[in-house]
């Protein structure tokens, strides 16, 4: 279940400049804030993360030397491109294109990168960037050129966009390149060497308005379609964040004459809030007892208790204790009773954890005790159940005491036959019955 039910309204309060906006947790995935996050929008330049992941799956060595085709800065021209000032025929490697591209935004960088990775065939460049949307899950997104330059088919959304810059910081260069405020690109066999500056002002302290300490990387786009556009990961004792802006503005929204860039802003704003308002703590614990539920068959016992089947850790507002936090059983998954044998630790059900009255979790509920089974306990419970039941009351009883009494007057018959036998037998034995010949003999 989405944390940001939790934060809905305090972040909202924030009154955000993004018509999408998307906080998540890089630490768990929990989501802190949601604001039109399944938006399919333009994504511009953040569309060179995705061009980077392709390039760096596909290759090994990043000190490869590349010569940059004419072919590459030519189709740019009169796009009002983002370039790095490359030349045709230049030879950089691997790297400082990535650097290029993801830097300074250079789109003769990604044009080049998109060319050598697949060969000069650019539909399969692009089929690789469309299969790595579809492996990453990221359904809501789609792709037709390697630089975000503007296309109607080509759209993200904010939490798409958050899963491709996790999977993106997997790769040590990617983290590396985009983690520089600027960066001296090395001397080339067409030019020397020049300086490149980072278009994300989140990182550079000159950009007071913009300066977040705890943001560690990222990338930004622009176009006139996508509005100003940043996707950037921060970092704070040990809490980790990614935070995406899309579709915001560019005014003067502090009336002083200078125009802002709104995607940094609610960036800024949505990593210190974060910072300074949420932490994590223990929402549930094995030692917690939930509810209690009857048992059938046990030995000794008629009911068990269910606890959490595990220690919940979940991103909470700072301050929160166990009172404010409810762990209750979700109806219809929980058993009118349990059978024993039960063991400790056997899953019974499903809770849910609220804060505020809000879901921000999801848990099993176990058992916390066993409970055996008991053999008196199974002829008592047995007993008990057909006790209530009618068809036993009405016609099983009746019949079984009338078959007790035919029983009970066959006995006492066979007894009283058998007593008179015995009797008629003792009364013969009692005497001798002499005859004639008997007599003879006596005289």
């Amino acid at each position: 279940m989405p944390a940001n039910a939790a934060y809905d309204e305090q972040m909202e309060a924030l009154e955000l400049y993004s018509d999408c906006a998307y906080l998540v947790s890089a630490d768990n995935g929990e989501v802190i804030f949601d604001k039109n996050a399944g938006k399919q929008t333009p994504p511009a330049s953040l569309t060179k993360v995705v061009s980077a992941i392709v390039v760096l799956e596909n290759c090994e060595n990043l000190d490869t030397p590349v010569t940059v085709p004419e072919a590459c800065i030519r189709e740019l021209d009169g796009t009002g491109s983002s370039l790095g000032g490359l030349k045709a025929g230049e030879v950089v490697t691997v790297y400082n294109l990535l650097a290029c591209m993801l830097i300074q935004s250079a789109n003769e960088a990604a044009t080049t990168l998109a060319d050598y990775i697949s060969g000069g065939d650019r539909a399969k460049f692009i089929s690789m960037m469309n299969e790595v949307a579809g492996r990453l899950g990221c359904v809501n997104s789609h792709f037709v050129n390697p630089h975000g330059l503007h296309d109607e088919n080509q759209y993200v959304t904010a939490e798409d966009m958050a899963t491709f810059i996790l999977h993106a910081l997997e790769f040590p260069a990617f983290e590396e390149i985009v983690g520089k405020s600027s960066y001296t690109l090395p001397a080339t066999n067409l030019q020397g060497e020049r300086k490149l500056i980072n278009t994300n002002y989140l990182l550079n302290s000159g950009y007071k308005d913009y300066y977040c300490k705890y943001v560690k990387g990222g990338k930004t786009g622009s176009t006139s379609a996508a509005g100003r556009c940043v996707v950037a990961y921060a970092s704070n004792d040990g809490y980790n964040y990614v935070g995406v802006a899309l579709n915001s503005t560019f005014d003067d929204v502090d009336g002083d004459g200078v125009e802002e860039n709104g995607a940094f802003l609610d960036t800024k704003e949505m990593f210190e809030w974060a910072f300074r308002n949420i932490e994590l703590v223990a929402i549930s614990d094995t030692s917690m007892i939930v509810c209690q539920l009857p048992v059938k068959y046990a030995k000794s016992i008629d009911s068990i208790t269910l606890s959490p089947g595990e220690t919940v850790y979940s991103l909470v507002p700072s301050g929160t204790d166990s009172g404010s936090l409810l762990v209750e059983p979700i109806e219809g998954t929980v058993p009118e009773y349990v059978k024993a044998p039960v063991k400790k630790g056997d899953v019974i059900c499903r809770a849910k954890v609220l804060y505020a009255g809000n879901v921000i979790k999801e848990i099993d509920l176990v058992a916390s005790m066993d409970a055996k089974l008991g053999v008196f306990a199974v002829i008592g419970t047995v007993a008990k159940d057909l006790s209530s039941n009618w068809l036993f009351k009405f016609v099983i009883i009746p019949a079984a005491v009338i078959v007790l009494i035919l029983f009970i007057v066959l006995f006492v018959r066979r007894k009283r036959k058998k007593e008179s036998a015995s009797y008629r037998s003792a009364k013969a034995g009692s005497y001798k019955v002499l005859n004639y010949n008997d007599f003879t003999k006596l005289r």
